[in-house]
């Protein structure tokens, strides 16, 4: 058996959903291909992928030995690219594990720029679930807004503060009633967006009075996904947390209104990191250093595209609102 090629054969199933497809990428017969995958798995002992006459999934086994798979080929991609003297240019493709709680719309921004420069490299991108060591083995590198853990097996940085405002629908408010304190929002349908180690969830406000902790442990919709949450608040669903870029446009059009203005959501630090491993690839170094010049301004812009509609809406800025936008703006 050529284990490499089986190997090379069981991705391609994998990623194409099927033998015909996969064959047809790897420019072989489709027998080849299945001949292939019934060698690995004899050799392994295992069964690798659940077939029917109309699809091939998975099993619990194969979806774990994918990602051994994976990256046992991207190494390979790299050891072939160091080997033809090409080690400074990144080529290859870059995995990124986003934390839930990340703006998508600064990824693609990030992305987005990062491929102009480097566009011989292609970007997959996901959600991460989990803990951070098992998300450290599928991905090259993370994007995390929770505090980072001490891991000898890890490289990071940190690249600024993500923002959040409270937000409602008026449809809501009019229904429900308008806090006025933070202690208030326990007689409100509090929605969240869930985080990677899934902890109970502690909304940290700064005020006049000082800092203030609500646990929204209670959480009446709680979700990984960021369009859901908006989706929600903006029908009505409750109370959440947005992103200053996802919640500027619906503020200013009235489609969403800022709950407890006075106060201010304690900022999440932001990190880029990857596995130890990893960091001396071309793809991942560049990525790291796009991300570090890149990122910080655009997070601390958003804070003054905030000061900016408080005053169009002779609403005032907390004092640490207004700090960050006099540190921006110098």
């Amino acid at each position: 058996m050529d284990m490499l090629q089986s190997i090379r054969a069981f991705v391609a199933v994998a990623n194409a959903n099927g033998f015909t497809a996969a064959a047809r990428q790897m420019r072989v017969g489709t027998p080849q291909v299945s001949r292939a995958i019934a060698e690995l798995e004899t050799h392994l002992g295992l069964r690798l992928l659940s077939r029917t006459t109309r699809s091939v999934a998975l099993t619990a086994a194969g979806d774990r030995y994918l990602a051994h798979c994976k990256f046992i080929l991207d190494r390979l991609e790299l050891a072939e690219v160091e080997a033809a003297g090409l080690c400074a240019k990144p080529i290859g493709t870059l995995r990124i594990g986003a934390d839930p709680t990340f703006d998508a719309h600064h990824l693609a921004w990030l992305i987005h720029g990062y491929q102009a420069r480097y566009p011989e490299v292609t970007i997959q991108t996901s959600l991460l679930s989990g803990s951070l060591d098992a998300a450290l083995d599928i991905h090259d590198t993370i994007l995390l807004c929770n505090p980072v853990p001490q891991m000898e097996r890890m490289v990071f940085e940190r690249v600024g503060a993500t923002s959040t405002v409270l937000c409602a629908s008026p449809v809501y408010l009019a229904s429900h009633g308008v806090p006025e304190t933070v202690s208030e929002l326990r007689r409100h349908r509090c929605l969240q967006v869930r985080h990677m180690d899934d902890a109970s969830e502690q909304w940290l406000f700064e005020g006049l009075a000082g800092p203030e902790v609500f646990c929204c442990d209670q959480a009446r919709v709680l979700t990984d996904t960021t369009d859901v949450l908006v989706n929600v608040i903006q029908e009505g669903g409750g109370i959440g947390q947005l992103s200053l870029s996802r919640a500027l446009p619906a503020l200013r059009s009235g489609v969403l209104v800022r709950v407890l203005p006075q106060y201010r959501l304690a900022a999440r630090n932001t990190y880029v990191l990857c596995p130890s491993a990893h960091y001396g690839e071309p793809k991942v170094q560049t990525w790291f250093e796009f991300v570090k010049a890149a990122l910080p301004g655009r997070l601390a812009e958003d804070q003054v595209s905030l000061i900016s509609h408080n005053s169009n809406h002779s609403e005032s800025p907390s004092a640490f609102e207004a700090d960050v936008a006099a540190e921006v703006q110098s």
